[in-house]
């Protein structure tokens, strides 16, 4: 099912977008050409989202000494996934015509009916495997944030402008991602600490960013076909988010300095710093606004570069 799909998908560039200028331009090689479909087609079946969660677990387990299985690494890649498709397919129930759409959303309504159906497979598979994986606890504890996490999902269906107008959903983003990436590790942990605090909130804020510039790069589609961001209904503060975003890493230059000054590795701390950095740069660069939200989740992956020297 997944190979007809990506078939469909390489031979009509109209499905995920891949007629972007951007595109053209990498095009120029064959090669760049097909790594650009490539990175289009992984953010258009949202595989970018679990791949982060999965690799900031990894590097939480890192920095607090926990044993992470794979059965783990697994459900939290799943769940992101069925998070993040069964948003984009709710989405593609309540936006316009396919053609006001993001390619992202696009890609979700031509292929609604086995995306769907994929859906399901994967969250009755999903839901099987993790009764017979996880410990009581961790099943009390994730069914909590499930149900908190379906109610907003309904209420954003029903009523987007109001539920979105108290929690937005670039905070929304941020606090699932980090809920989501620390809760196997403080099962383990079994409390809260002053740095397990820090973490939280840090990672929070940097997801948090990450959703916020996809807002204002998409802020004119988004206001095109009627969705509701932070920046859809503050288009004021659309233009100080580069000043934030500067601002975080800054206080996160001013965190390694002092970690590095305790004698440890900042290996998180370094991790943030360089995303919030790649971000920026990335709102600065020349490319179109269509192609950089493609291009942000790819900018979370940075705990991988010093994870792979330790």
């Amino acid at each position: 099912m997944l190979s007809k799909i990506s078939s469909r998908t390489f031979d009509s560039s109209s499905l995920i977008g891949v007629s972007y200028s951007d595109v053209n331009v990498l095009s120029e090689s064959d090669s760049r050409g097909f790594a650009a479909k490539a990175i289009l087609l992984i953010n258009s079946m949202s595989f970018d989202a679990p791949f982060v969660g999965v690799i900031w677990l990894w590097c939480f387990s890192y920095i607090y000494s926990i044993d992470i299985n794979f059965h783990h690494y697994f459900i939290l890649f799943s769940v992101t996934w069925l998070s993040y498709s069964g948003d984009r397919l709710l989405d593609s129930i309540r936006m316009p015509a396919t053609h006001c759409k993001l390619p992202r959303h696009q890609f979700a309504t031509i292929h609604f009916k086995p995306l769907i159906c994929i859906w399901g497979l994967i969250a009755t598979f999903s839901i099987l495997f993790l009764f017979n994986t996880l410990s009581i606890t961790e099943i009390v504890w994730g069914f909590c944030l499930l149900v908190l996490l379906s109610i907003y999902f309904l209420g954003c269906f029903c009523f987007p402008s109001q539920l979105r107008g108290v929690l937005p959903r670039e905070l929304l983003v941020g606090l699932f991602f980090s809920s989501a990436s620390h809760f196997f590790v403080l099962i383990q942990v079994g409390h809260w600490s002053f740095y397990s605090v820090w973490t939280y909130v840090c990672f929070l804020s940097l997801c948090s960013l990450n959703c916020l510039s996809i807002s204002r790069w998409e802020y004119s589609s988004d206001k095109q076909v009627g969705e509701v961001t932070f920046f859809t209904r503050n288009p004021k503060q659309i233009h100080r988010l580069q000043s934030v975003l500067l601002w975080f890493a800054c206080l996160q230059v001013m965190v390694c300095s002092f970690v590095v000054f305790m004698d440890r590795v900042p290996v998180f701390e370094m991790s943030v710093l360089l995303s919030a950095t790649l971000l920026l740069v990335l709102d600065r660069c020349s490319l179109s606004s269509q192609i950089k939200p493609v291009l942000a989740d790819f900018m979370m992956f940075t705990p991988c570069i010093f994870l792979s020297f330790l």
